[in-house]
């Protein structure tokens, strides 16, 4: 007979929410919202289809039968835990977690040099689209953009975007000749992804504002990256993240020399994971790497 699939992730959130005594302490050591914490417990009552809390004012307060549940599931992940510490290989395994755009233009084409330093780790890169609620308990780094702290995990600064306008390179070659007056009539597109990136860049530009060019809107900065490359106008965006595009020769800026600030770039670690010292190794490198690109190296 085949074995039921576990909601892990749910029964997670649950062991977290009773051993740690509430909603909002859980949330800090998952590394997630209060509101993700309260939609996990809903949809483990559903799948169970019962009740494990009384609720009181707001406060969830666990069913006696939800104690005894919830000790099997503790000593549960305890053997889990032991079990994977035994199989384990010498090879270091560890659970990166990025946003698309930085793992795709940044991360992944620079993973090789962390490699070649340190062969014994085994990076394993997961994406978000930003403003999706990553699980970050089930991940041992998390590099964000323009985050804030996230519960008791230890923070370091990777890198800080540069914004600037992008375009083809025959477009860009066309617009540097002709000047900034030459992109009246130009069509912008935009992410709901980055808000307020191409307002600061027209800002910086001394150019009118948004909603006086013809804009198109996109999803995500990837997407909008995309239809640049395919002719359908110029997108502002950061420098750091499209280098490759603009080494190989599909992108380029026109106006190099005018820029605006974007986001920072922050490297979270769990200071209490068994994982510390190798994702230490792993955030130090991102900041050196980082600082070695600022440095044209």
């Amino acid at each position: 007979m085949a074995r039921k699939p576990l909601p892990l992730k749910m029964l997670q959130t649950l062991e977290a929410v009773v051993r740690l005594d509430g909603v909002s302490n859980a949330a800090r050591e998952l590394g997630v919202t209060h509101g993700a914490v309260s939609r996990q417990i809903a949809a483990l009552e559903e799948w169970l289809g019962r009740a494990l809390f009384e609720r009181d004012r707001g406060r969830l307060r666990p069913l006696d039968e939800t104690r005894e549940f919830v000790a099997v599931i503790t000593d549960g992940f305890e053997r889990m835990d032991a079990a994977m510490g035994r199989v384990a290989t010498a090879r270091r395994r560890l659970k990166v977690f990025a946003h698309a755009t930085f793992a795709m233009h940044w991360l992944v084409p620079r993973l090789e040099q962390f490699y070649a330093l340190h062969p014994d780790v085994d990076v394993h890169v997961q994406t978000r689209q930003t403003g999706e609620d990553p699980a970050l308990a089930f991940f041992d780094v998390a590099i964000m953009r323009g985050s804030e702290q996230i519960g008791n995990w230890e923070s370091s600064s990777v890198m800080q975007e540069t914004l600037t306008l992008l375009t083809t390179r025959r477009r860009a070659e066309t617009l540097a000749a002709q000047g900034v007056a030459a992109l009246l009539g130009e069509t912008f597109a935009v992410s709901d992804t980055r808000p307020g990136e191409t307002e600061r860049w027209l800002e910086a530009a001394r150019l009118p504002p948004l909603q006086k060019w013809r804009v198109r809107r996109f999803g995500h900065f990837h997407t909008a990256l995309m239809a640049v490359l395919n002719g359908q106008g110029v997108a502002v965006g950061p420098i750091e993240l499209t280098a490759g595009q603009s080494a190989e020769g599909s992108l380029a800026a026109p106006f190099p020399q005018i820029v605006a600030p974007g986001p920072r770039h922050v490297a979270f670690i769990d200071p209490q994971s068994e994982s510390y010292p190798t994702a230490k190794r792993f955030v130090q490198w991102l900041a050196e790497a980082a600082s070695a690109v600022e440095r044209g190296g």
